[in-house]
């Protein structure tokens, strides 16, 4: 284990190797009792591979702590790992994984007594691990999967296709050299060889195979104690021999049996599988009563019990075997209460197993009543066979009568033949007759011969004007297109130029109103400067001398009183002033940008009576400064509109970007206006933000009703 986690931890986090390598290491933590861990381990990789783009190793993980939960007995849980894990099969590309992903499904199955499901699942897999490489961990997946098959074919009785799979597995393991897939293929024969045996007790050579098996497994697992990945391994090869020297070797097997039950016990009680004891605990017990320990014998029999009732699932066979065998040990040591006891639980247990055993036989109704249904099938599909013989045979007689009938007609046609004969012969004596007529007939063919050259030159000459007609008429269809085509051109030709002017003219508009907005701007930077340097520097020395002279003013107290109101009016001058100042230059604009100049003015124009605020959602600007002032200046005329007219208490401006255009909302919570009553085109404010708008190819759109506020929406192109 600490291999292991050295390993685990010196792969890089999110790597594919550490992937790989989580499911063995959670495995080796949950068979060693580390489940908690294991199962942490897993959720953490999980994460890391789901944002990882191949999402193979997001379906393996998956898997693993599928099986890891339905061990648990976290049914739920394990198929909510299956179900995600089914989920990115139509993603994966990697045919190992998504032959591992199917043999999971089908391990699941499997335990969930839907074996005949299973095997469809498992012959998936396959057909996908056979596409992909022959590599180690390909080959350890048809291992397991041959491994599921061999077992489910043992408990069907098929012996054909369990011989078949456990070959598979035998020759597979061998090759691959893997220790743990090598044991398995020795259990798996072993316990092939077993079951043969008991089917065919005259065979000894069939328990002597299962028994070399056996020993060849457990030899192994000793030998290799550090490539163990489930520690329960050792103790079900040693269960295995255990029975097989306690029922075939009576005689001279007592001491294997016994060495072998109690190494058993003791690996389950290291490893917490107590499933592993029951079966060790009834060898002990029938060779303690063989030896005459009788109470051994009965301790054996009652821990052996207990262990049963601590599984969740409950075997009924054994738990009627156990019962049956102390009920009988009681009444052999006189105890009949206990044999009583026992006897009751008995009957519990038979009762249960029989409520079970009737579910089974309804299932079993069912799958007849699905055979019955397609053996009916089959019949009709007999019948419908039987019916198409009989068509083919009445074809075959109407085809017979048909041949008959032709045969008839050939001798009518016989017949008829001769009797055309003596017609033909009469017509050869009116054709003598008819010939003396042709001779007169032939000058009135000449006649008409004449006849007829006149005619046909007529409608000769007829077919000549109609296409001398038609031609002229072909001539005028192509000189009149020819007309329309070039007037058409000579339009298109005019529209072209009008649209050029006119891209001309909005070209030199735009460069005018641009050279307007620039002139406009270079005025209020000077006007500004001008105010700031000039007025500003003069408000503030006349300050500084009326300061000094209040500080001298020590006698007249009115004196001081008129001074201090005027410093104060003077401060009033100043931040006035201030304010104008940066109305007209927005330097910082200049220095920090757009959003920085709008927050300082939001800051500036809020009033006790009326608070500016300004939010900006995602917003990213790329705009040049000139434009950034425009849009600084389109802002400013709208919330000094909604300042001066609208009596609000809150305007709130927003800005966003999305896909190159700019987004600003301008929304006040004041008296509002009737958008018919009033004439906004004749306004000269709005007149200048729809030109600052037209220069920055932008939208403006005004909301507003009486009682309900303002909202004006403007979107401009960032390009």
């Amino acid at each position: 284990m600490q291999e292991l986690k050295k390993s685990y931890y010196n792969l890089p986090l999110g790597s594919k190797e550490r992937f790989l390598f989580t499911g063995k290491y959670a495995q080796a933590l949950y068979f060693n009792n580390e489940k908690v861990l294991a199962d942490q381990l897993l959720n953490d990789n999980i994460q890391l591979a789901k944002s990882y783009p191949d999402k193979q190793y997001y379906g393996y993980l998956n898997c693993i702590a599928a099986m890891n939960s339905f061990n648990d007995h976290s049914f739920e849980k394990s198929h909510f790992y299956l179900e995600r894990a089914k989920s990115v099969l139509p993603l994966i590309t990697d045919n190992s994984t998504k032959g591992y992903i199917y043999y999971c499904v089908g391990w699941v199955m499997t335990r969930q007594n839907k074996e005949d499901e299973a095997v469809s699942q498992f012959h998936k897999a396959i057909s996908f691990l056979e596409k992909s490489p022959r590599t180690a961990v390909n080959v350890t997946r048809k291992l397991t999967i041959y491994k599921e098959l061999t077992a489910i074919y043992a408990n069907q009785r098929n012996y054909d296709f369990q011989e078949k799979y456990t070959t598979l597995l035998l020759e597979t393991a061998k090759e691959g050299q893997n220790i743990n897939s090598l044991f398995d293929a020795f259990m798996q024969a072993g316990y092939l060889f077993e079951e043969e045996y008991r089917a065919n007790y005259g065979d000894r050579s069939l328990l002597e195979k299962a028994e070399q098996h056996y020993l060849d497994a457990y030899h192994l697992i000793k030998r290799n104690p550090k490539d163990l990945v489930n520690p329960t391994d050792l103790a079900y090869v040693s269960v295995n021999l255990a029975n097989l020297y306690h029922e075939f070797y009576p005689e001279n097997g007592s001491k294997k049996a016994i060495s072998f039950a109690k190494q058993a016990l003791d690996i389950a009680a290291e490893t917490g599988q107590y499933a592993i004891t029951i079966p060790a605990y009834g060898v002990l017990a029938d060779e303690s009563f063989k030896l005459g320990h009788r109470e051994e014998g009965i301790k054996y029999l009652q821990q052996a019990l207990y262990n049963l009732e601590r599984e969740p699932h409950y075997d009924y066979q054994v738990g009627l075997s156990l019962y049956s065998r102390l009920s009988e040990v009681s009444v052999e040591e006189g105890k009949y209460e206990e044999a009583f006891k026992y006897q009751k639980n008995y009957i519990d247990v038979f009762e249960k197993a029989f409520n079970s055993d009737k579910l089974d036989k309804t299932k079993q109704l069912e799958l007849k009543f699905e055979r019955e249904l397609q053996n009916q099938k089959l019949m009709r599909l007999r019948l419908e066979g039987e019916k198409k013989e009989q068509r083919i045979r009445l074809m075959k007689v109407l085809s017979d009568r048909q041949n008959q009938l032709l045969e008839n007609l050939k001798l009518n046609e016989l017949n008829r033949t001769q009797q055309l004969k003596v017609l033909q012969l009469e017509r050869d004596k009116k054709e003598q007759d008819l010939q003396l007529s042709r001779l007169e007939n032939k000058q009135r063919l000449q006649e008409l011969d004449v006849s007829k050259k006149q005619i046909a030159f007529k409608s000769r000459m007829n077919t000549i004007y109609i296409w001398l007609f038609l031609s002229c008429l072909v001539v005028i269809l192509l000189l009149f297109y020819a007309y329309w085509q070039r007037s058409r051109a000579l339009r298109q030709k005019e529209h072209m130029h009008e649209l050029e002017m006119e891209k001309n003219n909005q070209q030199h508009a735009i460069k005018n109103l641009t050279a307007m907005l620039a002139g406009e701007e270079k005025e209020r930077t000077r006007l500004a400067r001008d105010l700031h340097d000039g007025l500003g520097g003069l408000l503030s020395s006349t300050k500084l001398g009326l300061s000094s002279l209040n500080h001298n003013a020590f006698g007249d107290g009115t004196v001081k009183e008129e001074i201090g109101r005027s410093i104060t009016l003077l401060d009033g001058a100043v931040d006035e002033l201030r304010r104008l100042a940066h109305n007209l230059m927005p330097d910082l604009i200049i220095k920090y940008g757009l959003q920085e100049a709008l927050r300082d003015y939001a800051a500036r124009m809020s009033q006790a009576n009326c608070q500016v605020e300004c939010e900006f959602l995602p917003f990213k600007s790329n705009l040049n400064v000139e434009k950034k002032i425009s849009i600084y200046r389109i802002i400013q005329e709208l919330v000094n509109n909604a300042l001066k007219h609208a009596e609000a208490k809150n305007i709130l401006i927003q800005l966003s970007s999305h896909n190159e255009r700019l987004h600003i909302t301008i929304e006040d919570d004041g008296k509002g206006f009737d958008m018919e009553a009033v004439d906004l085109q004749h306004s000269a404010g709005m007149h200048n933000v729809r030109s600052r708008l037209s220069f920055l190819d932008g939208e403006m759109k005004i909301i507003s009703d009486l009682g309900e506020g303002t909202t004006v929406e403007l979107e401009i192109s960032m390009v």
